[in-house]
């Protein structure tokens, strides 16, 4: 079994990628294509089943791309399923305490670290546990990595504890849900929540953590990348063509 995500990071000192609402087969070829390294798949605001977001994430693996998944709330039938379909990273939203980060851990990893249920027929482990069962669970163990979204006041309180605990490696702030919770948005959203996180990004690289941060500029990258932001998320699907196709049609008008 490859750790994709750990062979980019070693060969760049910034990853890429796009999250994708309405994902077709076609757009993670162009993804692919384009140069970009990994493909965020949005269970959380979208419809799509298990069983697509699956075979999706097999074709983002096969194009030398990483599949990471955000689910919708913390369940070991989101969390299992996506694992033994082959989805090694997956992502957990509105993170609020150290104990949620724990159950998320305990769900994701095998025995001892967690209490994941041991298939002999993973797509991750090529449908085969192996001669050696246990190397094999430890290897998927270290290949299954697990990031939490800081996304609420009361996340960002915990964030020193959640920092601890070594199995959660990747983190990164909805600064839009963070900033609905706290009644502000846009510019004065952005305003307010930009000293928290900073200090998120700088304490999150510190503790050794892959930090992840939304960039809407190559200065947007550059200062996130000062921090210790490693892997950058340029938009969303849907967003980037609606401005792909509004900008087409808005020539024609003129």
């Amino acid at each position: 079994m490859e750790d994709r995500l750990k062979q980019l990071l070693s060969r760049h000192n910034r990853l890429y990628g796009v999250i994708c609402r309405d994902a077709t087969p076609v757009d993670i070829e162009l993804l692919a294509q384009l140069g970009y390294h990994l493909v965020w798949i949005d269970l959380e605001h979208s419809t799509k089943p298990l069983s697509e977001v699956n075979r999706l994430g097999r074709s983002i693996a096969h194009l030398g791309m990483v599949p990471l998944v955000r689910i919708p709330e913390l369940s070991r039938a989101y969390v299992q399923l996506l694992l033994d379909g082959g989805i090694p990273n997956i992502i957990l939203p509105d993170v609020r305490s150290a104990d949620e980060a724990r159950q998320f851990v305990e769900l994701a990893k095998y025995p001892p670290i967690g209490r994941r249920g041991v298939s002999s027929t993973t797509a991750a482990a090529g449908y085969t546990l192996g001669a050696e069962p246990q190397e094999t669970l430890s290897e998927a163990n270290d290949g299954t990595h697990l990031m939490v979204l800081i996304e609420s006041d009361e996340g960002y309180a915990a964030l020193d504890d959640i920092l601890e605990i070594d199995e959660v490696d990747m983190i990164m702030v909805g600064q839009q849900d963070w900033g609905a919770s706290s009644g502000i948005f846009g510019e004065l959203a952005k305003e307010q929540l930009s000293p928290k996180i900073d200090r998120l990004t700088t304490a999150a690289s510190e503790a050794g953590k892959i930090v992840a941060a939304s960039a809407s500029s190559p200065e947007d990258a550059r200062r996130s990348e000062s921090m210790g932001a490693r892997i950058f998320i340029l938009g969303v699907d849907i967003t980037i063509k609606r401005g792909a196709l509004a900008e087409r049609i808005r020539q024609f008008h003129e």
